[in-house]
């Protein structure tokens, strides 16, 4: 593939374009021409940026925000963007050109800080971009993982705009632009076939996850989303090394007659990514399955069962022994997962014990049933023919509908599905955003607003610590997680 370096003084920003291969273009430097069917940038100073060049798609940009000088509009034909439209701080302006109209693509915005994007096809008014000039703005995700967007070309160019949500800078400025032609939608990896099965981000790719890789021998997905095999470079290990690594391989839990298994085995931390799988089968309703995992000495092992699409189920890891109660299961394969926790890679294995106990009973009734068990179990809110299943609002769930996760909730509104918190079946539901209890007062006396959040929104009062939600990254004074604590007076989670 040819490739073609340009450097854009105007926008500080330094650009790899991925050619179609063949010759390479006859003037390299030559910034690509406006194209006629876009809107025409204005003359309104906010819109000086969008004057430049474009750079081709597809496009691998490097750059960093500049000054706040654009503002985005006020709506966008797609918001994705749970906190809304917010972009008060530094940023950066990427044309883009060589788009097919109505055609889609993909941006991925990767970054340190909490950037965000939206995509526009010019610039109509003395802050920037009008509302319908806006395609897509999104604003998904935080904690610096990378912002991933789709949008359909309305000409053969348009504009990227990178910002920050605040009016101070960020931590960083620096970020990561590639736009390309999407190949795929996630939710529909029939898209793809052979030895690019799966749909990752538009592109067809040979894994998304490790439960995507089918064979033992190459059981885990690698860094360039292919499946490759495991690594085995601790000083000492386990006969089912490294196959073990990803699920393909996993070993799996025989059960006595008494629904009982313990089994010895080893694991370092050498990569950080070194794990050891176990599967068990889940055959009748209503089973619990208890899981202990013990060791000697001071070293951090975390514990995690997965369903067979690689979704969790639930988790320890502050404690010694581990503890996971896992009810109500539906019928299917299961994953249990062992790592060791660490900040430095260490080779030296440590021998742990993961025990196992099935106990069989009958399935649920209600979700009251799923919310029973929270201590390390995940709430999956759906009662379903016996089995406890997650909650599938697809965004539709209007407020006051139960939820489980933030997906399930409708524009605007937000899910509580904090993990290991009890009431699941009751206090789970969709709720709007709030700065005050002003904004909670139509909902009744029981709500009021959160405080520990940068943006807050409706909570039922609480009135035991076990309904204020968890911070799982960071060890508890005691139990199994670090929780906030109830104001039974006020029905205030505070920290």
């Amino acid at each position: 593939m040819q490739r073609l370096f340009v450097v854009l003084g105007v926008l500080g920003l330094a650009v790899v374009a991925c050619g179609d291969g063949g010759k390479p273009p006859a003037t390299p430097d030559a910034p690509a021409s406006a194209d006629a069917g876009a809107d025409a940038p204005a003359t309104f100073a906010a819109c000086a940026e969008f004057s430049a060049g474009g750079v081709p798609v597809p496009a691998h940009v490097i750059g960093q925000l500049g000054n706040a000088d654009v503002e985005s509009p006020a709506t966008c034909n797609v918001v994705d963007a749970p906190f809304g439209i917010e972009s008060a701080g530094p940023d950066r302006v990427i044309p883009l050109s060589n788009l097919t109209p109505n055609a889609p693509y993909v941006v991925k915005l990767t970054s340190s800080s909490d950037l965000a994007f939206y995509v526009v096809t010019g610039c109509g008014s003395a802050t920037g971009p009008a509302s319908d000039q806006c395609q897509l703005f999104e604003d998904s995700v935080g904690g610096g993982d990378p912002e991933v967007g789709r949008f359909i070309a309305g000409g053969t160019t348009a504009y990227v705009v990178v910002d920050y949500y605040a009016s101070h800078a960020p931590p960083s400025s620096d970020f990561t632009l590639d736009v390309y032609a999407e190949q795929c939608q996630d939710s529909g990896a029939s898209q793809c076939g052979g030895t690019t099965p799966a749909c990752f981000e538009g592109r067809c790719v040979g894994c998304v996850t490790s439960f995507d890789c089918t064979a033992a021998a190459t059981a885990v997905c690698g860094s360039n989303q292919m499946c490759t095999a495991g690594t085995d470079t601790c000083a000492t290990d386990d006969a089912d090394e490294p196959g073990n690594d990803g699920p393909a391989g996993a070993t799996t839990i025989v059960l006595d007659g008494t629904g009982h298994s313990a089994i010895a085995s080893k694991v370092c931390s050498n990569p950080r990514s070194e794990y050891d799988y176990f599967a068990f089968d889940v055959t009748s309703l209503g089973e619990t399955w208890q899981f202990s995992l013990g060791w000697v000495g001071g070293r951090d092992l975390d514990l995690h069962v997965y369903d067979a699409t690689g979704a969790e189920l639930g988790l320890s890891f502050w404690e010694q022994p581990e503890q996971i109660r896992l009810t109500y299961l539906p019928l299917g394969r299961y994953y249990v997962r062992v790592r060791e926790f660490v900040s430095t890679p260490d080779a030296s294995a440590i021998t742990y014990t993961l025990t196992t106990q099935r106990t069989l009973g009958s399935g649920c009734s209600s979700a009251a049933d799923c919310a029973s068990e929270y201590r390390n179990q995940l709430f999956r809110g759906s009662c379903s023919a016996g089995a406890c299943v997650p909650i599938e609002g697809n965004g539709g769930i209007a407020e006051g509908g139960a939820c489980d996760s933030q997906a399930d909730c409708a524009l605007a509104l937000q899910c509580p599905s904090f993990f290991f918190v009890a009431g699941g079946d009751t206090r789970e539901t969709c709720s709007r955003s709030c700065t005050d209890d002003t904004a909670c007062a139509p909902l009744g006396a029981s709500f009021v607003c959160t405080t520990y959040f940068s943006n807050n929104f409706c909570v039922q009062k609480c009135s035991a610590d076990d309904q204020c939600p968890t911070v799982i990254s960071s060890a508890p004074v005691s139990g199994p997680w670090r929780r906030l604590t109830c104001d039974v007076p006020t029905g205030r989670c505070v920290p």
